[in-house]
């Protein structure tokens, strides 16, 4: 009767290890498929490398304590973003507050200016090349962060609507507002650099 106790707990131990390690792979698969998505949104908040790298292994750490309940998530992109969002901001929240000053802003955007590529190229090259992308990241860089969260979270992360809406807390319609004005702000934005650039 002992030896059935002493089995039956060690079968059930070797079934809680088992679990234990399909729970740690669940992890490392979520960390190496979301590890880019995490630090990008980590970065967009604290806008520092540093920082950044801490906030995600912050969240990293966050998602251990629920990996027993991962199975659960429906949508484990979503729900690590989620993570990766109130960490970065809990993490900037913890720092004393460095208001953006309109001179930094201004310095932003004159590096995007001298960024800038050749206007004598052919628009489909400047388009396609991996110019253009940097100067519209540093171009988000400078929208005030009600407008850039959610269009970093759209444009870089490729989430849609109802998922940034999920992650910042916000109905979907107010994430499709921020959008557009995001967008027309960006466009307005760009339209400046190319004239300054072209009669400069």
């Amino acid at each position: 009767m002992a030896e059935q106790a002493i089995l039956g707990d060690a079968a059930l131990s070797g079934a809680n290890s088992s679990v234990a390690v399909g729970q740690a792979q669940q992890v490392e698969a979520l960390v190496a498929q979301h590890m880019r998505m995490v630090f990008r949104i980590c970065w967009s908040i604290l806008r520092n490398h540093h920082d950044a790298e801490d906030a995600v292994q912050e969240c990293f750490l966050r998602v251990l304590k629920f990996q027993d309940r991962i199975h659960q998530i429906r949508n484990p992109k979503t729900w690590l973003a989620r993570i990766a969002w109130t960490t970065a901001l809990d993490k900037r929240s913890g720092k004393p507050l460095q208001e953006e000053s309109s001179g930094k802003r201004d310095l932003l955007e004159q590096d995007v200016l001298e960024r800038l590529p050749d206007p004598a190229l052919p628009l489909d090259q400047l388009v396609a090349g991996r110019e253009l992308q940097d100067i519209l990241e540093r171009l988000i860089g400078t929208l005030p962060d009600e407008l850039r969260e959610p269009i970093e979270l759209s444009a870089v992360q490729e989430l849609n609507s109802s998922e940034i809406a999920e992650i910042m807390k916000i109905p979907a319609e107010s994430v499709r507002t921020r959008l557009f004005r995001a967008r027309q702000l960006l466009k307005t934005k760009l339209a400046v650099l190319l004239e300054v650039q072209k009669h400069g």
